[in-house]
């Protein structure tokens, strides 16, 4: 049984309530008027005046709790503390106004106090989220429409991640819905198993671009350019650097005043993009078919390194609402891909050549075709006791490829790698970073040994400098150490 103490709107809707749940709820109120029109089922009423009332005279042997709501903080007061020592086992939920009488309630023996203010608030601000998300959404969709004649290109990061191939068919489906035309672009290559996997699952092909060149010709068909998982053109994506998106989306830290597009959404708090695009679809009334869902949960599973990592409200409730419309023997195949050979070398020569200075691991993977297995290796390493923050890197074909990880609260990755290589060069979240850094002069070398020691040395020093650690000294002729430090500039 429930005992409600003050019969306002608000008692007398809760008490109807409970009434609808089946539970006993006894209302005690001093205006007999009020009381008159609570005629529900499992509902008694007392008339009395709560400063003469005699509490230890009610019938409480099976009351769950009290719930107080006296217009007055000093009536709700005095019944709490009068409560608390007649009945110190029982639950009590009281209205307050603000944060002093919540903290002064609490102290008299409340267990819950319920702050008026914070709920109005709360909801407002809930409506006015959901206002921000109707103009986002009526914004994006209104530039979609205007790609009617000649279509939409969406371009992804280089070397998508389940989260960014997730987003870009997501906002294929968007436009799908306005029959608008659209293709998925993505620069470097997809060589992570479960990748390759999610996208031949997934039925719908993904363009290579090899050069800015060809992603050139493409944004000179087209109407609108979407930009994904990316805020920047030629930053870890195909785009040429002189190309202003019409759409942006993405989650990833970056500086806010390099970023120029006619649609920006750019939410970093946010731990997937998937979790906004799903809002997307949720808005639009678009049911993501199983195949869609499942990539979206996976890919909000991924880049939260489930749900461990940067995980947000906005991610939860993504993850929740896909939850019942994903494909479960789908997202088996993907989570369960067959490891390739290469990834084995890479792991096995990432975990070889590690080096440990402190708590930071870095290790050099040499040459490489699959720059997917250096965040399978890095995640590994991070399993090292001891160790709270890892950077695997390799050469792949004319770029340095970084993938770095950490547990440690105390630095934030991609600022981190931002120092260390270059704003251009690196970029990501706190705990999950990347990079790719263009040789130069370097990819030219004939003598693979010579490039790689050129370049350990290089990304060794650099990363260990930002980082704060002293390490000794390495003897390189002083022309290379200048051209391995040029090589490493912005």
């Amino acid at each position: 049984m429930y005992i409600v103490i003050g019969c306002d709107n608000v008692g007398s809707a809760l008490a109807k309530n409970l009434s609808k749940f089946g539970e006993e709820t006894l209302v005690i109120d001093n205006d007999e008027t009020v009381l008159a029109g609570l005629k529900e089922p499992n509902l008694r009423t007392i008339k009395a005046d709560i400063h003469t009332l005699d509490i230890g005279s009610l019938p409480t042997k099976d009351v769950i709790a009290f719930v107080l709501l006296q217009k007055n903080f000093e009536d709700n007061l005095t019944l709490a503390r009068n409560i608390k020592k007649l009945f110190p086992d029982k639950f009590i939920v009281s209205l307050a106004t603000d944060e002093k009488e919540d903290a002064e309630l609490l102290e008299s023996g409340v267990d819950y106090a319920v702050q008026t203010v914070g709920i109005i608030t709360n909801a407002i601000l809930s409506e006015l989220e959901t206002a921000k998300l109707k103009r986002s959404v009526f914004h994006l969709v209104s530039i979609i429409k205007a790609a009617k004649g000649r279509g939409l290109a969406i371009f992804l990061q280089d070397n998508p991640d389940p989260d960014a191939i997730a987003s870009g068919f997501a906002l294929k489906r968007i436009a799908k819905k306005y029959d608008i035309k659209s293709n998925i672009y993505y620069g470097g290559n997809i060589g992570h198993q479960e990748n390759k996997t999610l996208v031949n699952l997934l039925e719908t092909n993904l363009v290579l671009l090899k050069t800015t060149d060809e992603a050139l010709e493409i944004v000179n068909s087209v109407d609108k350019v979407a930009l994904i998982e990316a805020s920047i053109p030629s930053k870890n994506n195909i785009l040429p650097a002189n190309i202003v998106p019409d759409i942006i989306i993405d989650h990833h830290q970056t500086d806010f005043s390099l970023v120029k597009g006619e649609f920006v959404e750019i939410l970093p708090k946010i731990g997937a993009n998937s979790s906004i695009m799903t809002r997307y679809l949720r808005h639009l009334d678009i049911v993501p078919d199983p195949p869609l869902a499942t990539a979206l949960r996976y890919g909000i599973r991924v880049d939260t390194s489930g749900f461990t990592r940067n995980t947000t409200t906005e991610d939860l409730d993504a993850a929740a609402y896909l939850s019942p419309l994903l494909d479960v023997g789908l997202l088996s195949q993907i989570e369960n891909p067959p490891m390739s050979e290469e990834t084995i070398d890479i792991i096995g020569r990432a975990i070889r050549n590690r080096e440990i200075r402190g708590s930071y691991l870095i290790s050099f993977v040499e040459f490489i075709t699959d720059r997917d297995a250096l965040p399978q290796a890095a995640e590994l390493l991070l399993q090292m006791e001891g160790v709270s923050t890892v950077l695997v890197f390799g050469i792949d074909k004319d770029k340095v490829q970084l993938s770095a990880r950490s547990v440690d609260s105390r630095i934030n990755l991609a600022f981190l790698l931002q120092k260390a290589f270059g704003f251009m060069n690196a970029g990501g979240h706190a705990t999950m970073a990347a990079g790719s850094i263009d040789l130069g002069i370097f990819g030219d070398v004939n003598d693979k040994k010579s490039l790689s020691k050129i370049t350990f040395d290089a990304v060794r020093k650099k990363f260990f400098s930002a980082a704060g650690i002293d390490i000794e000294k390495r003897e390189l002729p002083d022309e290379l150490e200048l051209m391995a430090s040029n090589s490493m500039k912005n």
